[in-house]
């Protein structure tokens, strides 16, 4: 019986632990598993908190089903039946511009009949079209790539507010092959961003695909009726006594051929251990093994996050509320990064006749907002609500969560820094990086991940005489 210590209760953690179970059980390899994790409840960021009848997720609110994994777990779990669809009109977002909300278009494409752009700014997009192609491969900022492709305007409505919505970080510094590695690969491949628009709207033609085509992620959004943190909650339960909460690895030390896995109350033994954690903590373990990935890990930074759910009387807010939500740009110098409509995209979120909005304040942008006490934090979202969607009413409910270190933040160079680190772990042997600080920090990069190091830790069982 061989023994995997997976450090990590997060979905990262959780998704990679039975993974293992599964791969070592397809190659006749017994495995005693144990989870620990620091906190009281496994699922790391990702909880669903039904107060009230409102439903308010601390963290992601769902998946897109572009990518298999997820959906594909979700299957093998047994769960189908929990799945919940968003709502069509869930493809419809919008950003907060020059005071107002405009609908954004679905493909680069579209933005030349729109208003979100002056004349000025359709004509630099356009010019997309007649620009060499860059270096590829070349990582770059987020914000040198934007200018270089489709000008300053874009960036700032567009693409600044983008990289606040799905990292709350800051595109000067972010960088595009890790964060929006589509973008870069279009670029690569078809010489430009429109070029590669009209070719890949010419190839979904022909393959009987309807629709415009997008640099963006596309795909349906899903979650779970009662929330994104089911699946979370199911996988620990399907781990059973293996998973330890409250417990937290203190420290990594070489036992043999093997690890042992130091806690408050004791040691765990380990033939293969899997660092599920947060980089910060990933870096102290390894500190004493590799000085270089301890060192590259720390050096991932985080940023701060309140995540604010607020429920109104659906009567009292003037729009119609027929979307996914909105973003906003920098310049507009509102305290918000934006507002997802909740109960818009998933409409048991909230009591009938009711709706819940989820407010982000802090990341890269405003990092100190997102610490204000909470009179000050929960006034300056009423604030935002009247200036946005006209919300002048108290909201009926409230809940604010805080994240510390919300977010890891990929920045220039990150994927060659994931590289270097994979190499110095590798050559300590035992131990397999997971995460959603290295290779994507959505919910299917997290579960994608997890196939692979199931795979991964398997495969090195194996070869150790696992059986």
């Amino acid at each position: 019986m061989k023994k995997v210590v997976v450090i990590g209760g997060g979905l990262s953690g959780l998704s990679a632990a039975r993974a293992v179970k599964d791969a070592a059980a397809e190659r006749g390899i017994g495995v005693e598993l144990t989870l620990l994790e620091k906190d009281d409840v496994p699922g790391g960021k990702i909880r669903s908190l039904r107060e009230d009848g409102y439903l308010c997720e601390t963290g992601p609110n769902g998946f897109l089903d572009n990518k298999p994994s997820t959906m594909a777990l979700t299957r093998r779990m047994g769960i189908e039946n929990l799945l919940y669809k968003s709502d069509d009109n869930a493809r419809k977002r919008f950003i907060f511009t020059n005071g107002k909300l405009e609908k954004l278009p679905e493909d680069p494409l579209s933005f030349i009949m729109s208003e979100v752009l002056s004349i000025r700014g359709k004509l630099r997009l356009a010019a997309d079209f007649f620009l060499p192609q860059g270096e590829p491969g070349k990582d770059e900022t987020v914000a040198e790539f934007v200018r270089r492709r489709i000008g300053e305007e874009a960036l700032d409505k567009l693409i600044d507010p983008m990289s606040a919505g799905i990292y709350a970080g800051d595109p000067s510094v972010m960088s595009v092959i890790a964060c929006f590695p589509k973008v870069k690969m279009i670029e690569d491949q078809f010489g430009g961003l429109l070029k590669g628009m009209l070719a890949m709207q010419k190839m979904a033609k022909a393959q009987g695909r309807q629709g415009p085509q997008s640099a963006g992620p596309g795909g349906t959004l899903w979650s779970y009726g009662e929330g994104a943190g089911v699946l979370p909650t199911l996988l620990a339960k399907e781990l059973g006594e293996g998973v330890k909460t409250g417990v937290e690895a203190r420290a990594l030390e070489r036992n043999g051929s093997g690890w042992l896995v130091a806690t408050e109350g004791g040691e765990y033994e380990a033939d293969e251990v899997v660092l599920a954690t947060p980089a910060y903590a990933a870096s102290k373990l390894l500190a004493p093994h590799s000085e270089e990935a301890s060192r590259l890990m720390s050096n991932i930074p985080y940023v701060k996050m309140a995540v604010v759910c607020l429920g109104y009387d659906k009567g009292s807010v003037p729009h119609p509320l027929d979307g996914f939500g909105f973003l906003i740009p920098k310049k507009e110098g509102r305290k918000i990064l934006g507002s997802l409509w909740s109960s818009s995209i998933f409409p048991n979120r909230a009591p009938e006749g009711k709706a819940l909005f989820t407010l982000m304040m802090g990341g890269a942008r405003s990092p100190e907002l997102a610490t204000l006490p909470e009179e000050e934090l929960l006034a300056a979202c009423r604030d935002e609500m009247a200036v946005t969607l006209g919300a002048t009413k108290e909201p009926e409910f409230v809940k604010i969560v805080r994240w510390d270190k919300a977010i890891p933040q990929y920045l220039v160079g990150h994927l060659d820094r994931v590289k270097v680190i994979e190499r110095e772990i590798s050559a300590l042997g035992g131990v397999t990086l997971g995460g959603n600080a290295y290779y994507g920090i959505g919910i299917n990069d997290c579960t994608m991940r997890a196939e692979l190091i199931g795979q991964m830790v398997a495969e090195k069982l194996a070869k150790t005489g696992g059986a």
